[in-house]
């Protein structure tokens, strides 16, 4: 397993992704790399009328081919418990909501909330909001 071959592989392999990384040029990463990273929401006043809004900040940006007004798909995963055979089961992965993204910077944006998911389409456990960690990826 390790061979000569497999040794030259995975050296070609981080040689070429540092050069990417040194070189600008975009980002080599895999769709489940990319979450939501932080969410801040601007500070109620006491005005009825003004609804404070929520920002959620992802770790993906016009590098990885969004733009302002890409829509994103936010996935939830939970792990599944056998209780049959009492082992962790498998990991599950399912939509939560679809964020708006508002602005755009390299490796980063700025997404507001378009829909979320009602609750009797998520399963039970979840918590019903979107998440630090949560993964999104572009929506088609």
């Amino acid at each position: 397993m390790n061979s000569p071959r497999n040794r030259a592989i995975t050296i070609a392999l981080m040689t070429a992704t540092i050069g990417a990384v040194l070189s600008g040029n975009p980002r080599i990463c895999r769709a489940s790399d990319f979450v939501v990273y932080s969410v801040y929401q601007s500070l109620w006043m006491g005005d009825p009328k003004d609804v404070p809004q929520k920002d959620y900040y992802v770790n993906m940006g016009s590098a990885d081919g969004i733009r302002d007004g890409s829509v994103l798909e936010v996935m939830r995963k939970i792990s599944t418990y056998d209780l049959l055979s009492e082992k962790l089961y498998k990991d599950m992965q399912f939509p939560i909501a679809r964020l708006k993204v508002i602005h755009v910077e390299g490796n980063a944006a700025i997404a507001r909330l378009e829909k979320l998911l009602p609750p009797e389409a998520t399963p039970a456990l979840t918590t019903h909001a979107v998440l630090v960690g949560d993964s999104v990826k572009l929506a088609r």
